[in-house]
């Protein structure tokens, strides 16, 4: 696995923890569902942007 593979995989991860993350803690904060669905979103997002960005990236290689 290279560097770039990496990011991504860190960022599907983190995703899933933070979903996970804000289910367990609903008894502690009311709305902590929603921001760990919402951060969980944003990283998917960013995950998307990056893998978009090295594509283009790596069409300019070839």
């Amino acid at each position: 696995m290279n560097k770039n593979e990496g990011t991504n995989v860190f960022l599907l991860i983190f995703s899933v923890i933070s979903i996970c993350g804000g289910l367990l803690l609903t008894n502690v904060f009311i709305y902590s569902p929603i921001i760990g669905w919402l951060l969980a979103g944003f990283c998917l997002i960013m995950n998307f942007i990056y893998k978009e960005e090295q594509s283009k990236y790596r069409k300019r290689e070839d």
